[in-house]
C-alpha cells in the first residue's frame, strides 16, 4: 500500500561534458571564443606546403625510390625496396621479400651502387645493407 505524499526518488546524472569538466577541473560552461576571420585557401595551402616540406628539394631517399625500378629492374623492383638511409648518408638498408630475393640483389651490389651514385645527390651511398 502506498503512503500518501511518497514521492520517488529519481536521480539525475550529469551531462558527458560537465561530468568531463568536474573531473578535469575545467569550467563547465559554454565557452565563448572571439570570433576570427577565415583564413584564405592559399594561406592553408601554403602553409601545409611549408610544414611538410613539398616543393623544396628532394633527398637522396625520394630520389632513389622515385628510380628504384630503373636500379634494380623490373624483375626486382616489387620484391625488394628502399627503406631508409643512415645517418651519415652512406649506407642505404633494403628490404627484400625472400633470402632468395636478398641473395639475388647481393649479387649485385656493384651495379645497384653504380646506378644509385649516378643519380643527383646520391653520390655518397657507398654500402647496401640487405635484409
Amino acid at each position: 500500500m502506498k503512503q500518501k505524499g511518497s514521492r520517488k526518488k529519481t536521480r539525475r546524472f550529469p551531462s558527458g561534458q560537465s561530468l568531463v569538466a568536474r573531473f578535469m577541473g575545467l569550467p563547465s560552461g559554454s565557452v565563448e571564443y572571439p570570433a576570427r576571420p577565415p583564413k584564405s585557401m592559399h594561406d592553408l595551402v601554403d602553409k601545409v606546403w611549408e610544414d611538410w616540406g613539398i616543393g623544396e628539394e628532394e633527398t637522396a631517399e625520394t630520389i632513389i625510390s622515385g628510380n628504384w625500378q630503373k636500379i634494380v629492374g623490373i624483375k626486382f623492383a616489387g620484391k625488394c625496396a628502399p627503406v631508409s638511409l643512415s645517418k651519415d648518408g652512406q649506407t642505404l638498408q633494403i628490404k627484400a621479400a625472400s633470402s632468395t630475393i636478398k641473395q639475388e640483389i647481393s649479387f649485385q651490389k656493384k651495379s645497384i651502387l653504380t646506378k644509385i651514385n649516378a643519380l643527383e645527390n646520391c653520390s655518397e651511398i657507398n654500402t647496401l645493407r640487405i635484409y
